[in-house]
Protein backbone atom coordinates (compact mmCIF):
# COMPACT_ATOMS: atom_id res chain seq x y z
CA UNK A 1 0.00 0.00 0.00
CA UNK A 2 1.19 3.65 -0.92
CA UNK A 3 1.69 5.90 2.01
CA UNK A 4 -0.67 8.99 2.49
CA UNK A 5 -1.46 12.07 4.89
CA UNK A 6 -3.89 13.90 5.71
CA UNK A 7 -3.56 17.53 4.94
CA UNK A 8 -4.18 18.81 8.37
CA UNK A 9 -1.61 17.32 9.49
CA UNK A 10 0.87 19.55 8.23
CA UNK A 11 2.33 20.94 11.81
CA UNK A 12 2.95 17.93 13.94
CA UNK A 13 5.39 18.66 16.87
CA UNK A 14 8.40 16.51 16.92
CA UNK A 15 8.51 14.51 19.90
CA UNK A 16 11.74 13.63 19.18
CA UNK A 17 13.23 16.70 18.89
CA UNK A 18 11.33 17.91 22.10
CA UNK A 19 13.02 14.93 24.20
CA UNK A 20 16.18 15.27 22.10
CA UNK A 21 16.74 11.70 21.17
CA UNK A 22 16.96 10.31 17.25
CA UNK A 23 14.53 8.31 15.91
CA UNK A 24 15.37 4.93 15.96
CA UNK A 25 16.05 5.37 19.82
CA UNK A 26 15.16 2.76 22.16
CA UNK A 27 12.47 3.05 25.02
CA UNK A 28 15.69 3.37 27.73
CA UNK A 29 17.19 5.99 26.00
CA UNK A 30 14.01 7.85 25.44
CA UNK A 31 13.04 7.18 28.89
CA UNK A 32 16.21 8.54 30.06
CA UNK A 33 15.59 11.98 27.75
CA UNK A 34 12.29 12.38 29.74
CA UNK A 35 13.55 12.31 32.94
CA UNK A 36 16.09 14.43 32.79
CA UNK A 37 14.19 16.99 31.35
CA UNK A 38 11.04 16.82 33.49
CA UNK A 39 13.77 17.24 36.08
CA UNK A 40 15.08 20.21 34.83
CA UNK A 41 11.52 21.57 33.27
CA UNK A 42 9.63 20.56 35.91
CA UNK A 43 7.09 23.63 37.20
CA UNK A 44 8.33 22.99 40.90
CA UNK A 45 12.02 23.48 40.23
CA UNK A 46 12.21 26.11 37.88
CA UNK A 47 10.15 29.62 36.63
CA UNK A 48 6.66 29.72 35.82
CA UNK A 49 7.53 30.58 31.95
CA UNK A 50 8.96 26.41 31.60
CA UNK A 51 5.07 25.08 32.16
CA UNK A 52 4.52 24.83 28.53
CA UNK A 53 8.32 23.37 27.87
CA UNK A 54 7.44 20.82 30.57
CA UNK A 55 3.75 20.00 28.94
CA UNK A 56 5.93 19.22 25.72
CA UNK A 57 8.04 16.54 27.10
CA UNK A 58 5.32 15.15 28.99
CA UNK A 59 3.18 14.74 26.00
CA UNK A 60 6.99 13.28 24.05
CA UNK A 61 7.24 10.87 26.71
CA UNK A 62 3.25 10.09 26.63
CA UNK A 63 3.20 8.90 22.74
CA UNK A 64 6.72 7.52 22.67
CA UNK A 65 6.88 5.07 25.63
CA UNK A 66 4.15 3.35 24.41
CA UNK A 67 4.46 1.09 20.74
CA UNK A 68 1.42 1.47 19.58
CA UNK A 69 1.20 5.50 20.21
CA UNK A 70 4.87 5.22 18.84
CA UNK A 71 4.36 3.48 15.96
CA UNK A 72 0.89 5.45 15.25
CA UNK A 73 3.05 9.06 15.54
CA UNK A 74 5.82 7.87 13.71
CA UNK A 75 3.21 7.07 10.53
CA UNK A 76 1.95 10.48 10.79
CA UNK A 77 5.56 11.88 11.03
CA UNK A 78 6.43 10.03 7.84
CA UNK A 79 2.96 11.19 5.86
CA UNK A 80 3.60 14.99 6.93
CA UNK A 81 7.36 14.62 5.27
CA UNK A 82 5.53 13.29 2.62
CA UNK A 83 3.11 15.85 2.39
CA UNK A 84 5.43 18.66 2.24
CA UNK A 85 7.94 16.59 -0.22
CA UNK A 86 6.12 16.06 -2.85
CA UNK A 87 4.06 18.32 -4.69
CA UNK A 88 0.38 17.02 -5.71
CA UNK A 89 0.40 16.38 -9.30
CA UNK A 90 -3.77 15.86 -9.25
CA UNK A 91 -6.69 15.35 -7.37
CA UNK A 92 -9.14 13.47 -7.33
CA UNK A 93 -12.69 12.54 -5.50
CA UNK A 94 -12.48 9.25 -3.49
CA UNK A 95 -15.58 8.49 -6.03
CA UNK A 96 -12.67 8.56 -9.29
CA UNK A 97 -10.73 5.92 -7.87
CA UNK A 98 -11.79 2.09 -8.56
CA UNK A 99 -12.94 0.16 -5.24
CA UNK A 100 -11.52 -3.61 -5.23
CA UNK A 101 -14.34 -5.41 -2.79
CA UNK A 102 -12.53 -8.46 -1.97
CA UNK A 103 -9.17 -6.05 -0.82
CA UNK A 104 -11.71 -3.60 0.72
CA UNK A 105 -8.88 -0.78 -1.02
CA UNK A 106 -9.47 2.37 -3.69
CA UNK A 107 -7.10 2.26 -6.61
CA UNK A 108 -6.59 4.79 -9.39
CA UNK A 109 -3.65 3.87 -12.12
CA UNK A 110 -0.58 6.07 -12.19
CA UNK A 111 0.85 7.30 -15.67
CA UNK A 112 3.74 5.24 -14.70
CA UNK A 113 1.55 2.21 -14.67
CA UNK A 114 2.20 1.77 -11.32
CA UNK A 115 -1.09 2.73 -8.88
CA UNK A 116 -2.24 4.95 -6.11
CA UNK A 117 -3.88 2.73 -3.53
CA UNK A 118 -5.93 3.51 -0.31
CA UNK A 119 -7.26 0.79 2.01
CA UNK A 120 -10.85 1.52 2.67
CA UNK A 121 -10.25 1.52 6.94
CA UNK A 122 -7.60 4.61 6.12
CA UNK A 123 -9.98 7.36 5.14
CA UNK A 124 -12.19 7.37 8.14
CA UNK A 125 -12.40 10.59 9.77
CA UNK A 126 -10.33 12.19 7.06
CA UNK A 127 -11.38 15.04 4.61
CA UNK A 128 -8.06 14.65 2.00
CA UNK A 129 -5.13 12.24 2.08
CA UNK A 130 -2.15 12.44 -0.08
CA UNK A 131 -1.99 9.18 -1.68
CA UNK A 132 1.75 8.62 -3.38
CA UNK A 133 2.46 6.27 -6.39
CA UNK A 134 3.81 2.63 -5.30
CA UNK A 135 6.13 2.62 -8.72
CA UNK A 136 7.13 6.43 -9.05
CA UNK A 137 7.44 9.51 -7.29
CA UNK A 138 4.03 11.39 -8.05
CA UNK A 139 1.01 11.61 -5.68
CA UNK A 140 -2.07 12.37 -5.86
CA UNK A 141 -5.07 14.57 -3.16
CA UNK A 142 -7.67 12.46 -2.72
CA UNK A 143 -10.92 14.77 -1.50
CA UNK A 144 -12.68 12.50 0.82
CA UNK A 145 -15.69 13.96 1.82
Amino acid sequence: MAPFVSSAQTSLMNHYEVLGVAIDADTATIRRAFQDLAKQYHPDKSSEDTKERFHHINEAWRVLSEDSTRKEYDGKLKRQKLYQEFPVSEELYIEDLRFIEEKRLHSHECRCGGHFTIQSCDIADEEELIVSCDNCSLTIKVIIK
